[in-house]
């Protein structure tokens, strides 16, 4: 019994390690740089302790206190390319551009042809993209916690 539970192990750790993305020195991705602030930028090296060097666009880095960039995991990483328009579904949690080289989780809305409602969940924005402005979340990330639902005030209510 012993044995079979050790091989059943074996066999689980083998199907989580090469069911992990592989990036490679060059690969364009977009890493969580802070919070959920995801970035474009280049690979240079894989970490010795796991894990990739990346250099961001704008030769800024995460780095630690000896200036060294920090070792980027594959749950902040994603290849920075376009999905195809059948791995996006409206329900979907997305990485959605906000301005150049930055992007933000988004919940996708609605799909109307080739546009793209989307809701980022930090703040409730609500914007309409293109599906060469979305990336697919990785899927192991860390799960997105919604902002909370915004109050609004009834027009007819007066201050005193």
């Amino acid at each position: 019994m012993k044995k079979l539970f050790l091989l059943i192990t074996v066999l689980g750790l083998f199907t989580a390690c090469s069911s992990s993305p592989k990036f490679k020195a060059n690969d364009v991705v977009l890493a969580d740089w802070y919070q959920g602030n995801w970035h474009i930028g280049k690979v240079t090296e894989a970490c010795k302790e796991g894990g990739w060097k990346i250099t961001f666009n704008d030769n800024f880095y995460n780095s630690s206190s000896d200036k060294q960039p920090v070792c980027y995991t594959a749950d902040k990483l994603v290849q920075n390319v376009s999905p195809s328009s059948s791995s996006i579904k409206t329900g979907d949690t997305v990485l959605a551009e906000w301005m150049e080289d930055a992007f933000y989780a988004a919940k996708v809305q609605k799909i109307d042809g080739d546009k793209y409602s989307i809701k980022f969940v930090s703040d409730g924005w609500e914007s309409q993209l293109t599906l060469d402005k979305l990336r697919v979340m990785p899927a192991q990330a860390a799960p997105v916690k919604e902002a909370p639902a915004k109050t609004t005030v009834p027009a007819d209510t007066k201050t005193k």
